[in-house]
């Protein structure tokens, strides 16, 4: 829905152009639009500014228009022509509008009234009359922002465009607190008292993980009785000696010349 001021700029738009045709004083004109007209919604002040003071700044307007174009002014579209003042006269008197708002109003009321493509004729004349009303503010605007140099203090500083930052005060409300979570013993959860208001799925999940404890302990502990009887079954299995023992050793027969030989020492 258009503003006040777009109300203003489209009743305008057709009061020039009444203007332009007959030549007649803005003063009746003015008059004569706002009796034909239902003026609910606009904005009647910028409307008389802008039906007055065009026409008192047309040769003005013009200088700035007339160099841009490729033909001469009269033969362009009444139309198009009226909204090239109009935007000549917010670019050059009425700074408080943003020229990319003066083009793109412009465009658009090119688009409303004008013809098939006007809009792209009346885009590129304002975009150069911009490039030399305004040109300061393009730089500006295409100029990138630094970024504020690094501060002692945080919290205070400056914003982007240079102003005064307000201090930052963080409530505890606001704080993230990860709260860690710790898993009880068997003993410590077997002892431990439901608590009313605590959640169900919290109670279950301190279940599964002392169950789950209980049955990898009871695991270890099946383990090392296994590990028990099987060093034991080791420790009681003899080995086989290298040499066999006197009991089961083969007596081995002396010959004849030994035999004599120990009797003759014993009779000696």
């Amino acid at each position: 829905m258009a503003n006040a001021r777009q109300l203003a700029r489209q009743c305008a738009v057709q009061a020039l152009y009444s203007w332009q045709l007959t030549d007649g004083d803005p003063f009746d004109i003015d008059a004569a639009f706002r009796i034909e007209n239902d003026m609910d919604g606009v904005d009647v002040d910028y409307f008389r500014e802008l039906l007055r003071e065009i026409p008192r700044l047309r040769e003005e307007l013009d200088g700035h228009i007339i160099p841009l174009l490729t033909r001469p002014l009269a033969e362009v579209d009444p139309v198009e022509r009226a909204i090239l003042r109009l935007g000549a006269y917010e670019l050059k008197c009425r700074l408080d509008v943003p020229y990319r708002v003066a083009i793109n109003e412009g465009v658009e009321l090119a688009k409303r009234f004008g013809a098939e493509q006007g809009h792209r004729f009346v885009n590129g004349i304002l975009d150069g009359m911009a490039r030399e009303l305004r040109g300061t503010e393009l730089a500006a605007d295409s100029r990138p922002i630094p970024e504020p140099a690094a501060l002692a203090d945080a919290s205070v500083g400056k914003g982007k465009y240079g102003q005064k930052r307000v201090p930052i005060i963080r409530t505890a409300s606001k704080k993230r607190v990860i709260k860690k979570r710790t898993i009880a013993k068997p003993e410590e959860t077997q002892r431990r008292k439901p608590v009313a208001d605590e959640p169900a799925t919290k109670r279950d999940f301190a279940k599964k993980i002392t169950a789950k404890k209980a049955v990898t302990k009871k695991k270890a502990e099946a383990k090392k009785t296994v590990a028990k009887k099987i060093a034991v079954k080791k420790t009681s299995v003899k080995k086989p000696s290298a040499k066999p023992s006197t009991k089961e050793r083969i007596p081995v027969k002396k010959s004849g010349a030994s035999l004599y030989a120990g009797k003759k020492k014993s009779a000696s």
